[in-house]
């Protein structure tokens, strides 16, 4: 059969099943139906199933099983797969699109039992079983007596028997139907009819007590009801279980209707109030226990209430059964009841205030009933009240272990339960950068008043446990996690009995706790915080970029720094107005540093400020250009955990006042009078030895200050460092040293806020050695223009010395374009002035400085408690010499 006429007969059916028309029944409608239908078909624009987007679901569903756990499922799932390659067709696509069209939830709703429901029932399971079959085969088939109903009449005998259906045949009766018949009880099957009158007339008069009215004194006052103390008992167990009694409602309130038989009202009084109490108390609890939760943490709490009420149910049935069952003599007594049940009410008193606490807070916390076990089992335990302590202990260590299910999923997979706002760990909502991700990512939730969302228990420990969180998550960044702890033994957080910490049984509970909790933590913490410890250490090369900041900021290798901090001098000085191109600066920097590991990381730029600060001032002074210059060594992020974007700021401050302190030793050791290499200075003017002497003071306080950064400060500094990184426990401990050896530095190199003024005062006397060398600088012109002028004027004797006076570099000839070139602008505030006069200010300046510096330093070292004030004073001692040898 050709292609249109299969299309046209199934086209026909088609428009036959949806329209229900047919061509005997309306012809010309089932004709239009008929060719609007085929000329559709024909002439479709739609393209066949993807086969591979097919599969690429299917082989999705196969995953996704998996990872919810359903590896039955999965497995199934792919079986059939691989069976049905063996017999697909080309329409095998089509069918498999469509039922993923109808697909529900399938990771909810598939069962693997429902596969046994495509399989063929067994066709040799045999004949169906019969009740005829059984009879014949057992030999009841012909027992006519065996149906016959037994008389429960007062006059039959044991033996007689009564036939109840007379008329059936014997067929009949042994049916099926029969048999369901005549078993089907009715209502007057239930009928019991009491063989003892007067035992059921003692019961009902024993219970008249119930509904009698209240007798009437003498004086027609209604008085109190007389009751046994046997019914009292009952009544008194019957409200301890929860159950509906005469004497107490629901709320555990007694009756004032009535009394003791033999004893007075206020006796009775008080033993029902004591009662009372524990039924009041007890309501609370069963109250709570039916109440429904949502919450994890509060529905294990609602389990241990109630698994507790059943037990003191359980005990109190124990006791009733003294009453019911009597195996030997029994006292009634109100009293042996309340003592009896007393131990067992102590602990359910306790837990019921727990419950009223927790129901009188405002907006609870869902673990602040954990907060409230721990404190009663804490002041339990220091009232020597045992039973209470072991009481709640117990229950509270039952219901941490819910909480702990996120502490434990959060240290050993640095993961977070989705929805669970119970948890004291947030995480960001956004994307951090990867350096961010130790200090931003994850942190401590707190509350809308800053307070942290954290038990009371826990917030010693709570820091603890978000390093380890974090450190599994930098690990699974880094490509070292595989499951880490998860060979270690886990400690056990169960107490059974055992209520002794390591310091006895007489600790408090806070202190057992600690203990517990204490053993079960390390065994996550010290595995993820070696591991990263490790892994940044030997991975990551955190030894040799530390030994690269200190080359770079620190200064620590001074062929390296002078190389790099002269070519900047020489650009300075030259007055070269691209002195601050970045391109050229790092060029400088790759270059001065290449020994150092990683020097392409260096890149060294000046910020705007900088770039618009006049380069004349520039030469002047330390306070401009210099400070601008920003050189920055690029860190890997997991180098950056450790090293925090604040500590790498104080290593730039530090790496500044190095430099500022090496512009003024290059400005007096760099430069020299031509003169000052002519042997002999027997024709120095008075002017000239003042200024060597102010010249060998500035080189003497510039390498005291040298001497005491280097080795007082940075080289005990950053051994003590290594030493502290080697034995942090964690990587916070890496962090909290580190930030402590950067603040230490600061302070130590008197660049802290309290010493701002003795820091001004330090780059006034480098500002000092600057104007030292222009002013005899300036000198050095004066006296050129007086041997130019006399020279001019002499006609017999020309000036033989007239370049000795210019400034050459140290180990090079005469440069004659040095500084004779410059703009002589940069020297105008001191050409209307001596040179006399200007040594005498800067001379006065200097001892001024000198003396404030050393005063300042022995007075904050003094009134200052910081770890750096013995420093500030020894430095104070080394510049008091320059004081004493002046005085």
């Amino acid at each position: 059969m050709s292609l249109a006429s299969t299309l046209s007969s199934l086209t026909e059916e088609l428009v036959e099943v949806i329209t229900a028309t047919t061509s005997q029944s309306d012809a010309g409608r089932f004709n239009v139906l008929k060719e609007s239908s085929l000329r559709s078909l024909r002439y479709h624009n739609f393209l066949r199933t993807n086969q591979f987007d097919v599969e690429a679901k299917l082989n999705g569903f196969e995953e996704h099983f998996r990872v919810v756990n359903r590896d039955g499922l999965a497995d199934a799932l792919r079986e059939r797969l691989d069976a049905l390659t063996q017999v697909s067709n080309k329409w095998t696509p089509e069918v498999l699109h469509l039922l993923l069209q109808l697909e529900d939830q399938p990771i909810k709703k598939s069962k693997l039992s429902d596969l046994e429901l495509l399989k063929k029932p067994d066709e040799s399971s045999g004949p169906p079983l019969k009740w005829d079959d059984i009879a014949k085969e057992e030999g009841w088939d012909q027992d006519r007596d065996l149906w016959k109903n037994v008389s429960f009449e007062g006059g039959s005998s044991d033996d007689g028997y009564a036939e109840s259906i007379s008329d059936k045949s014997e067929a009949e009766l042994t049916s099926a139907s029969s048999v369901e018949a005549r078993y089907q009880k009715s209502l007057t099957s239930f009928i019991v009819d009491s063989q003892d009158k007067d035992y059921l007339d003692k019961v009902r008069e024993a219970q008249v007590w119930r509904h009698a009215a209240a007798p009437k004194d003498i004086t027609g006052r209604p008085s109190k009801i007389a009751v046994s103390e046997f019914h009292v008992v009952r009544e008194v167990l019957f409200m301890l279980n929860g159950l509906e009694n005469t004497l107490f409602d629901t709320q555990g309130v007694p009756s004032l209707h009535y009394q003791l038989k033999h004893a007075s009202w206020e006796v009775y009084r008080a033993l029902l109030g004591s009662f009372s109490e524990a039924g009041r108390q007890l309501s609370v609890l069963r109250q709570f226990a039916k109440q429904v939760q949502h919450i994890p943490l509060l529905q294990v709490f609602r389990e241990a209430v109630e698994n507790r009420l059943r037990l003191f149910d359980s005990e109190v049935s124990k006791l009733q059964s003294q009453y019911v069952a009597i195996e030997k003599d029994v006292v009634v007594s109100l009293t042996e009841v309340l003592g009896e049940v007393r131990p067992h009410l102590e602990p359910l008193a306790c837990l019921s205030d727990i419950i009223q606490q927790l129901q009188v807070s405002k907006y609870p916390r869902p673990f602040h009933y954990l907060e409230l076990l721990f404190d009663t089992a804490e002041a339990a335990q220091l009232e020597g009240r045992d039973v209470v302590y072991e009481f709640i202990a117990t229950l509270f260590f039952e219901c941490f272990q819910v909480y702990l299910r996120s502490i434990r999923v959060w240290m050993m997979s640095g993961e977070l339960i989705d929805g669970d706002k119970t948890f004291f760990i947030t995480s960001s909502s956004s994307e951090v950068p990867m350096s961010q991700v130790w200090t931003d990512q994850f942190t401590l939730r707190r509350t809308s008043d800053g307070t942290l969302y954290v038990p009371r228990f826990l917030q010693l420990a709570a820091p603890k446990i978000l390093t380890t969180g974090k450190s599994v998550v930098v690990l699974k960044h880094l490509g070292k996690y595989n499951a880490i702890g998860s060979q270690l033994p886990e400690a056990s957080m169960e107490i059974k009995g055992d209520f002794a910490s390591t310091f006895g049984v007489f600790a408090p509970f806070s202190e057992v706790f600690g203990n517990v909790f204490e053993r079960w933590m390390e065994t996550k913490h010290h595995a993820a915080s070696a591991t990263l410890q490790r892994t940044l250490f030997e991975s990551c090369g955190l030894r040799s970029v530390l030994a690269a900041l200190q080359r770079v900021y620190l200064m620590s290798d001074g062929s390296c720094s002078d190389m790099f901090a002269s070519a900047i001098f020489n650009n300075i000085d030259i007055l070269n107005a691209n002195w601050h191109d970045r391109f050229n600066l790092t060029a400088l920097a790759h270059e001065a540093f290449s020994s150092v590991a990683n020097s392409h990381r260096i890149a060294v730029s000046v910020s705007s400020e900088g770039v618009n600060d006049d380069i004349n001032d520039i030469r002047r002074s330390v306070r401009q250009g210099l400070p601008s210059l920003r050189i920055v060594y690029r860190l890997s992020w997991p180098i950056r955990i450790v090293l925090s974007d604040e500590s790498l700021a104080l290593y730039q401050a530090a790496f500044t006042f190095l430099l500022q302190l090496r512009r003024a030793s290059y400005v007096l050791h760099k430069y020299r009078l031509a003169s000052d290499n002519v042997a002999g200075t027997a024709n120095a003017s008075p002017d000239q030895a003042t200024y060597y002497g102010l010249r060998s003071k500035f080189l003497w306080f510039c390498n005291i200050l040298h001497t005491y950064l280097s080795t007082l400060v940075l080289t005990p500094l950053t051994t003590q460092l290594a030493l502290s990184l080697e034995q942090a426990k964690d990587v916070t401990a890496m962090i909290t040293s580190h930030s402590t050896f950067a603040r230490l530095m600061i302070n130590e190199m008197c660049l802290g806020s309290k010493l701002d003024p003795i820091r001004e005062c330090i780059l006034d006397m480098f500002d000092l050695a600057i104007r030292l060398q222009d002013a005899r600088q300036l000198e050095s012109e004066r006296e050129q223009e007086e041997t130019q002028e006399l020279s001019r004027l002499s006609v017999n004797s020309p000036s033989k010395g007239a370049d000795n006076q210019r400034y050459i570099e140290a180990g090079e000839e005469e440069d004659q374009t040095f500084l004779f070139d410059q703009d002589k602008s940069t020297m105008m505030q001191d050409r209307e002035k001596s040179f006399a006069e200007i040594l005498g200010e800067i001379r006065a300046d200097f001892d001024r400085h000198l003396k404030f510096i050393s005063s300042g330093l022995r007075g904050v070292a003094r009134a200052s408690g910081d770890a750096a004030a013995g420093k500030w004073d020894l430095l104070a001692e080394m510049l008091e010499v320059g004081i004493q040898e002046r005085r």
